[in-house]
This record gives structure tokens, C-alpha cells and sequence, in this order.
């Protein structure tokens, strides 16, 4: 008979009902349940008794801190505790939270079975975890010769995650059944084979290859990250790990396969949507502000000055609903991988010089500095035009935006060794620490006092970062709040 570990819960709700109904189910079934009624309290718990949350069940209606807030702090600090949402419709905030880390979502309406179905889900998700624990201290020494342990292989076969193990050359040496669902995995044709032959992606190899060689300065590990990739026709979350002798040497690389498939068809689906709704928006509100403009100039009968004011105010309202559609759109050719239309040889310094004309009057309004250096000679580049005229308007223009009336906007051009460097310095309101790991996430706004009155979309700059990664460069940052901003871009120059 197997003997299961114990399984220590937490219970985040602030509806008392509900909070009462998990606690009651909870215990009936034997496991140890402690509860909290919010995102502070849950966090003292977890401090005061780190080693007693095993499993998370976690509302995502908590007033105050957000349930979200709570997933990424988790997520980057105890990795170990397993989280399981509530909601009252696990929807696209459940979603969300389980591109997370969270792992699955209750619905807050839940009978007794259904509650169960999930629990028990999250439950084995968490005991096979353990049980790897276990498996890296017990098995390592004979990892390519690894017997059948009857209750361990009991729980690898019956999770519902894909698990597989390789040997130090990335030989499959262990697997279960779900792994072999969803890879075709056969002991004939998988064990004792690279993984690269039974599992086609060079994604996943790479992270096996990358944690073999985690003890090496030049392969760190994506720490705190489980990737989703695509296998065939399935999206998979990954998690993989190093297994290590008594000695701390790498002998092989364990990996934890979540298929999350539905939620990506959903995303796609949501995506697809977003997108034909912007591409039927974009026609009728050019035709509106072009109208707005018109009447706006007097070409339709003098107006008065509370007319004019109404129709300048619709007008600006208008435009940025153009450039929240241009940005959707072109977020999403990015996504798709559309980024780069077409490839030429560009002058750099031509398609700058026009950016500055066209920010210059908007600098003005402002009454901003708006300066540009552009050296001499500068090494040949290709590249797609209208990627790097949306990475020059949109750094141009947020720094625009970010900085308060009187402030200095430097724009400069050069060659930064074998590469073009573009910078764009301003001393404006600047970037807090914890705001500057987040500002390329599509629609992260940074929300501050001094930010509430700046109109924007949240997807410049990972417009801005995707076209970039298209042309194989790179975007740095460096800032300080209330001193400024510096954004660095660098192309790669033609070679020869």
C-alpha cells in the first residue's frame, strides 16, 4: 500500500462561506488546513511557518493586494508551494494567473465532485514534485540504471503531468505515461536515445542542455521561469531541473511537462478577435478624426470657443484610439512573427532626422528640449523601415510623454563597436526598480500619480522589443526615479 505524504493547505478567501466550505472539505479528507482572509495575512503565515503551505487555494476577488500580486511574489520566492485559483468564472484573470505559475482555477459555484476533480488534480501535482524531490537524492548515483520502484513508478504513472528524466548525454532514462501520451514515447525507441530523437524541439532541448550545464558559468539556468512551448499541435508549460550526486555534479536534467493547450487555443482565439475587431476599427476612426479636423479648421462654419475646445479634446481622444489600434495590430504581426515585412539597406540617419521633424512640434507644445546628435559615417544597415521607424517614434515619443514641461529630451546615433547604437536620454519622471523588469510586458503601464494623466496603450515598448529581437539586437535601460531615463538600442551593422 502506498503510504501518501502529507499535504499541508492554505486557504486565501475573504468570503467567509466559501473560506468555511473549503476548510470543511478539506479536513474531511485527513489533510491540514490553515486559512486566511488576505493577501497580508496569507503572506505572514507563509513567513512565520515557511515549511507548512504545501498547496495555495487562492482567490483572485481578495480585496486590497490582488491575487495576482501575490502568484509572482510566490512564484519568485517559495517556487515549492503549488497554487490553485478560485474565481467566480475563471476567466481571462484566471488565465493569467495560471501563465503564472498557478496551476489550475475552482469555480467559486463548485458541487462537492467538481471541487474534488481539481483538488485531487493539484493534489498528485504536488505529491509527484515531492516524490522528485526524492527521486534526485535517491536515484542519482544509478540514474542511467534505474530500477522500478513499484510505489514511485505507481505515483509517475498515475499524475496527470508528462515526467521525463535523461542521463548527463540527454539519453531518456525514465518517463511516464502521460509523457508517453503526449510525446508517442515508446521504452523500445525512447529509452536509452537522446531526448532530440523522440521529442522534436530544439526549444526543449536546449533547456535539458541548459540545466546539464548549470554548473557551468557559461549555461545559467532560467531561474524561476516555466517556459510554455509549442511540441507538434500541443503547448506545453516546462519545468526543468539539474540532478546532482553527493558530489553537486550534474549527471543528467528532470522535466515536468503541464499541457496547457486549451488555455493557449483560448489566448489565440482571444488574439484572433482583438485582432479583427482593431483591423474594422481603424477605417471608421481615421474617417472620424479626418471629419473632426475638418470642422475643427472652420471648413464647416465658424465655431465658438467652447466648440472648439470640445472638438480639440475629441479629436485628441480619437488619435489615441488610432494608435491603441496600430499598436494591436502591430503587436500582434509581431506575435505572429510578422514583424520584419521587408529587408533593405536603410539610412539610419535619414529615417532619424525625419522622426525628429515630426516629434519636434510635439517637444514644443510641451516646451521641451528636443536635441539630436547623429555621427558621421555610420556603418551600413538593413532592416525593415517601418520596424525601425516604430522604434524610433515610440522611444522618442515616451520620452516625450515622461517628461515634465522644461525638461531635455537627447537623441543620439552612432557606432558602438561592430554594431549601431541608438540612445534615447531624457530627465524625466523616471522608472522605480520594481517597474523596470515589467515595462516590456504587452499593456504594462506604470501606475503613479504623475503617469494617471498619460494616455497610451502599454504596447510601445514591446513593440519596440520584439522588433528588435526580429533584427538579432538588443534594447537595454537604465533608470532613476525622478532623474530620468536612458533607452539603448544596438543594430547589428552590415559586416563588411
Amino acid at each position: 500500500m502506498l503510504i501518501k505524504p502529507s499535504i499541508n493547505i492554505l486557504v486565501v478567501e475573504n468570503d467567509i462561506t466559501i473560506l468555511q466550505k473549503c476548510r470543511e472539505l478539506l479536513l474531511d479528507e485527513g489533510h491540514r488546513v490553515r486559512t486566511a482572509e488576505s493577501v497580508e495575512e496569507a503572506l505572514d503565515i507563509i513567513q512565520k511557518h515557511p515549511g507548512d503551505v504545501d498547496i495555495m487555494l487562492l482567490s483572485l476577488e481578495l480585496p486590497g493586494w490582488g491575487g495576482m500580486t501575490l502568484i509572482e511574489t510566490l512564484q519568485k520566492a517559495r517556487r515549492e508551494i503549488l497554487i490553485m485559483t478560485m474565481s467566480d468564472n475563471c476567466g481571462e484573470e484566471a488565465i493569467e494567473a495560471m501563465h503564472a505559475g498557478a496551476y489550475d482555477c475552482i469555480r467559486k459555484s463548485f458541487t462537492t465532485d467538481r471541487f474534488w476533480i481539481k483538488m485531487n488534480r493539484a493534489i498528485e501535482a504536488f505529491r509527484l514534485r515531492h516524490q522528485l524531490d526524492i527521486l534526485t537524492r535517491q536515484r542519482q548515483a544509478a540514474l542511467t540504471t534505474v530500477r522500478r520502484d513499484e510505489n514511485l513508478l505507481a505515483i509517475l504513472q498515475s499524475f496527470t503531468d508528462g515526467f521525463v528524466v535523461t542521463d548527463w548525454q540527454t539519453n531518456i532514462v525514465l518517463f511516464n505515461e502521460k509523457a508517453a501520451s503526449l510525446f508517442d514515447l515508446t521504452r523500445e525507441k525512447a529509452l536509452g536515445h537522446p531526448i532530440s530523437v523522440s521529442i522534436k524541439s530544439d526549444e526543449l532541448l536546449s533547456f535539458f542542455m541548459r540545466a546539464i550545464k548549470s554548473d557551468s558559468a557559461l549555461a545559467p539556468l532560467m531561474v524561476g521561469e516555466e517556459p510554455i512551448i509549442k511540441v507538434g499541435e500541443k503547448a506545453l508549460r516546462v519545468h526543468v531541473d539539474p540532478v546532482k550526486n553527493e558530489t553537486g555534479t550534474v549527471i543528467g536534467a528532470a522535466g515536468l511537462f503541464h499541457d496547457v493547450s486549451t488555455v493557449s487555443a483560448m489566448d489565440k482565439l482571444k488574439s484572433d478577435f482583438l485582432s479583427m475587431v482593431s483591423h474594422e476599427l481603424k477605417s471608421p476612426l481615421s474617417s472620424l478624426l479626418m471629419q473632426i479636423s475638418v470642422v475643427l479648421d472652420g471648413l464647416a462654419g465658424d465655431l465658438t470657443a467652447k466648440q472648439s475646445d470640445l472638438l480639440a479634446k475629441a479629436k485628441e481622444k480619437t488619435k489615441g484610439m488610432i494608435t491603441l489600434v496600430n499598436d494591436i495590430l502591430d503587436y500582434r504581426r509581431i506575435q505572429e512573427g510578422k514583424s520584419i515585412q521587408k529587408i533593405e539597406s536603410l539610412d539610419l540617419a535619414e529615417i532619424l532626422k525625419r522622426t525628429i521633424e515630426l516629434m519636434h512640434l510635439s517637444a514644443e507644445e510641451k516646451g521641451l528640449s528636443l536635441t539630436c546628435e547623429i555621427a558621421e559615417e555610420l556603418p551600413s544597415f538593413s532592416g525593415d523601415r517601418g520596424g525601425v521607424e516604430a522604434i524610433f517614434v515610440n522611444l522618442i515619443s515616451n520620452a516625450i510623454k515622461y517628461t515634465p514641461r522644461g525638461g531635455n529630451v537627447n537623441v543620439t546615433l552612432n557606432k558602438a563597436g561592430k554594431d549601431i547604437g541608438f540612445k534615447v536620454v531624457d530627465n524625466g519622471i523616471g522608472i522605480l526598480p520594481e517597474d523596470i523588469d515589467r515595462i516590456f510586458e504587452k499593456f504594462y503601464r506604470i501606475k503613479t500619480e504623475q503617469t494617471r494623466s498619460i494616455s497610451g496603450s502599454g504596447l510601445g515598448l514591446s513593440i519596440v522589443k520584439g522588433i528588435v529581437d526580429a533584427h538579432n539586437g538588443s534594447i537595454q535601460v537604465e533608470s532613476e526615479a525622478g532623474k530620468g531615463t536612458t533607452f539603448v538600442v544596438s543594430l547589428p551593422a552590415e559586416s563588411g
